[in-house]
């Protein structure tokens, strides 16, 4: 029970941190105001942000599919493509174009849909500002806003249909009517547009539901391409018009992240991060006047004109469009204002590029009073006084170019600043984390050392005295590094991960003597082994192509015990031949390419429904039930295959799919995780049924491939499951044993304990990255459950996905739940040596959490720290779980007792029994 509150403590403490140290939110609050400008060159400014409009897409064709804006772009705009830093998602990519922020690493956890911190915006400094599209992006917007300053319209997220008989340019003429009536109106023209730093905010989400559902490639994207052209020339042309062509407005369009051929976003391929960025009107420059970004040497050739091509981040939209309207840049913005977009006078230039190195020195200063409030001054370190200096010196450099009216050195000298303090910022914000990083490793190392004492401990215990000088040491030093770090105002968070590794290792010291057989030379070979393992199950987590060698690797240990000391007999061969064919089989897998986003292969998909029907069929009819269970079995398998055909074909011919088949999906499911429980409690039984019980919401949860995977995968681990038995208990069947079996559990943990645990481990690698990873939960397609809903519901959506992740787990934990019957260890020592695997592999991907890049490096990075942190509590959840799904039954009651060759069917009263052996 110690053990447990410990282990509870630490890992609880462990996957904290990475929230402490990466996933700090980088808002500050309560930043001042910055300044606005009394004569900027344009009143109003008008964003069209087409979302998941990569530049590819945009060029392509020598941009003959928008004419209107190539039209815009030879004759009036600058063209440039932005760069996505931030997960390529539509929040993170308005958050950067609209605020400045890249974003907010805490969102990653706490959703997109709304908002969950209030950051600032272009939209919030406006005088007013009217946003119209989807609601997950525009209702973002206005959550913490002044009152009254941010109005929006959107549809309902209902609307967002991801069928492929959707329509998806409806979204965007919903949008364009509304601008349209909006500004139709007496009140728009004369309240409205007459008045000064106004912002209009057009979302739309079409292009992005055509890549999804179309592809970026199809016909029905360039329609709605098409669509999007020629709506944002009635909005021009209805503008100018309305306000008598008064030069006043500024133009501009471009999307939030880009698409792969395949319909998907979130990662960092070029077709993602590239965007097109259009700008033109008030305040703009045009092409034909400027040259591109130093360096950057792009050309674009359209109508045999050359045109160049401005690189910019997309968080330096947020200054841009400040700039241009003369209000304040959002105050937690990090863009940079991209000079060469304007059309300005150098002085107004000059106030620009120094509003916006102010806004970034606001930040800095913030960091910088949080840090000198500490009391020991000595303390501070080279780099962050060496960047205080430079900036000061920046600062009044600037001071003097401007009293000397020489703008130009002023707009030099203010880039310099804004780099300098942008490095300062990111020092500030990973203060801690080389100290935390030193301070959670020890801790990690000293509860390994815990945990293999308790695990590997002989029988008879021997009681060593405790030390105690050490414990009094460790009781001071933790001492002595509260006391200092409270006069250094460090926070509290940080103190408990500086105290907890000094607790375990002065613990750890106070007993040393308990710990000296670990230290003994056959415990150290032991070690290096198990470390080499480890490894090898880390290094398959980076690249899932390792799981086949190690597959192979295992199957032959596993086949080893059989051939030791006498030969195979005749079934014995057949077995082995059996588990060596399924190995090979699920091994293939892992060289396949993954099934990302709508990676569908129809042939495939329609193979593994054969493929599942008639191994359910042979399934069922091996069972001991009556003729009449097993025709309505095999009926149900056959219908459910009938269905879901009829689905696919659907979906080719890019029909709705009817109702009443999404009904008869969802009833499929229910039956499917409910026909196992009619099955006998018999280890055999109940696996097989299970097995065949969700295979079904399976394969219609797929794509590809993914069926014939499970079905290779629940080969592999069922004659796994034999193999083991035969190992151990000779001639008893799986038929023989009852998953209600109480018994005997031996004491002392072997080669073969640890053996089966990697292999335990290896299976699990397996169901998660057989097809894919668990980051393609954050890459969400729409068309995986697609037999079950059209319209947008993330929460069913999620919870399908899920399922589908937690199928093969949950056979897999049912399985293990089998090993501790047939191979008779206890289930707390098999749950030990899953920790100390689990606990120093996550040790690794501690190191390589990561809170920049892409979405899905992101994901992956947190994913496999998170599951590996929560595998062992997962796995006895999911235990618990197993003992539901394999015990429970709606026949007869089952047997309680040992079943053993010898002792088939003997009460348990009357078992055998010795002194190395105990009931658990």
């Amino acid at each position: 029970m110690k053990l447990l509150f410990v282990a509870v403590v630490i890992h609880v403490l462990f996957l904290l941190s990475i929230f402490y140290i990466h996933f700090q939110s980088p808002i500050l609050k309560g930043l001042p105001d910055g300044a606005e400008h009394d004569q900027p060159p344009a009143d109003r400014l008008v964003l069209f942000v087409g979302d998941g409009l990569r530049a590819e897409s945009f060029l392509k064709y020598n941009l003959n599919r928008t004419t209107f804006l190539r039209n815009i772009l030879l004759e009036r705009g600058v063209f440039g493509i932005s760069s996505t830093r931030v997960p390529t998602e539509s929040r993170p990519g308005h958050a950067a174009l609209l605020g400045g922020v890249y974003e907010d690493p805490s969102a990653v956890f706490r959703g997109w849909k709304e908002n969950p911190v209030e950051f600032d915006s272009v939209l919030n400094r406006s005088s007013v500002s009217y946003c119209w599209g989807s609601p997950d992006i525009v209702h973002m917007f206005s959550r913490g806003a002044t009152p009254g300053r941010v109005h929006v319209a959107s549809y309902e997220s209902d609307d967002e249909s991801f069928a492929q008989s959707a329509n998806t340019s409806l979204l965007d003429i919903w949008v364009f009517d509304r601008v349209r009536a909006f500004l139709a109106g007496e009140v728009t023209k004369r309240d409205v547009l007459a008045k000064k730093k106004v912002i209009l905010f057009l979302h739309l989400l079409g292009l992005d539901t055509a890549g999804h559902v179309h592809k970026p490639h199809s016909d029905l994207f360039t329609e709605n391409l098409i669509t999007v052209d020629r709506g944002i020339e009635s909005i021009v042309e209805q503008i100018e018009r309305i306000t008598e062509n008064d030069g006043r407005t500024a133009y501009i369009f471009t999307s939030d992240h880009g698409m792969t051929d395949q319909g998907s976003h979130g990662a960092g391929d070029p077709h993602e991060t590239e965007t097109p960025f259009l700008a033109w009107g008030a305040g703009i420059n045009n092409w034909q006047r400027v040259n591109p970004s130093p360096g950057s040497g792009s050309i674009l050739e359209v109508e045999g004109r050359s045109v160049p091509v401005h690189h910019i981040r997309q968080a330096d939209a947020a200054p841009l469009m400040a700039s241009v309207l003369g209000i304040s840049v959002p105050k937690n913005s990090l863009g940079k204002l991209p000079r060469s977009l304007l059309n300005v006078s150098e002085e107004y230039a000059a106030w620009a590029m120094q509003n916006n190195a102010n806004q970034l020195l606001t930040q800095y200063y913030r960091w910088q009073h949080e840090s000198e409030s500490k009391m020991l001054q000595w303390l501070t370190s080279t780099k962050q006084t060496s960047l205080k200096v430079l900036i000061e010196a920046l600062q009044k450099e600037i001071a003097d170019a401007a009293n000397r009216k020489q703008y130009n050195d002023v707009q030099s000298l203010c880039k310099m600043l804004m780099d300098t303090t942008l490095t300062a910022i990111e020092y500030f914000q990973n203060y801690y984390k080389p100290h935390l990083f030193l301070a959670l490793t020890l801790t990690m190392f000293g509860w390994l050392l815990l945990l293999a004492k308790e695990t590997f401990k002989p029988t008879a215990n021997r009681i060593f005295a405790v030390s105690r000088s050490v414990a009094i040491a460790a009781m001071v030093f933790a001492t002595v590094v509260v006391i200092f770090n409270v006069a250094q105002n460090t926070p509290q968070a940080v103190i408990l991960y500086f105290v907890v590794p000094i607790v375990v290792w002065g613990y750890i010291g106070s007993q040393w003597r308990s710990y000296a057989p670990l230290l003994q030379g056959q415990a150290v070979m032991y070690f290096v082994g198990f470390v080499i393992a480890a490894e090898a199950l880390v290094l398959a987590f980076m690249d899932r192509r390792l799981l086949a060698p190690l597959l192979w690797i295992h199957c032959l240990l596993v086949i080893k015990p059989l051939l030791v000391g006498k030969a195979l007999n005749v079934p014995g061969k057949w077995m082995a031949l059996r588990w060596v064919v399924c190995n090979v089989l699920l091994s293939g897998f892992f060289v396949l390419t993954t099934i990302g986003r709508d990676n569908s292969n129809v042939l495939l998909l329609c193979g593994s429904i054969f493929a599942w029907t008639a191994a359910n069929i042979i399934v069922v009819y091996r069972t001991k039930h009556s003729s009449t269970y097993k025709g309505v079995i095999a009926a149900i398998h056959v219908l459910q295959a009938c269905n879901y055909l009829l689905v696919v074909y659907f979906i080719e011919i890019s029909q709705a799919i009817p109702q009443w088949s999404r009904w008869l999906c969802w009833i499929f499911t229910v039956l499917g995780m409910l026909t196992p429980l009619y099955t006998t409690t018999s280890i055999a039984d109940r696996i097989l049924g299970l097995i065949s019980g969700l295979s079904g919401p399976y394969m219609m949860l797929s794509l590809s491939y993914e069926p014939l995977f499970l079905l290779c995968f629940c080969c592999t681990i069922y004659h796994w499951i034999a193999i083991e038995n035969t190992i151990c208990n000779g001639k008893t069947t799986l038929d023989q044993l009852n998953f209600t079996t109480h018994q005997l559990v031996e004491g002392k943990v072997t080669f073969s304990h640890t053996r089966r645990t990697f292999g335990f481990m290896l299976f699990l690698l397996a169901s998660f990255f057989g097809t894919g990873n668990l980051a393609t939960v954050s890459s969400f397609d729409p068309n995986w459950v697609r037999c079950f809903v059209s319209t947008f519901a993330p929460f069913t959506m999620m919870a399908l996905i899920i399922l589908k992740l937690l199928i093969p787990v949950l056979l897999l934990i049912c399985v293990l739940k089998a090993m501790v019957i047939v191979t008779s260890v206890a289930k707390t020592k098999m749950f030990n040596l899953t920790l100390i695997v689990c606990d120093w592999m996550c040790l690794n991907f501690f190191f390589l959490v990561r809170n920049e890049g892409s979405w899905m490096e992101i994901g992956s990075s947190i994913s496999h720290f998170v599951i590996l942190e929560c595998t062992t509590i997962v796995v006895m959840m999911l235990y618990e779980l197993a003992r539901l799904v394999t015990e429970a039954s709606f026949g007869s009651k089952p047997s309680r007792t040992r079943q053993t060759p010898d002792n088939i069917g003997l009460p348990l009263q009357f078992l055998p029994y010795s002194n190395k052996e105990r009931i658990e």
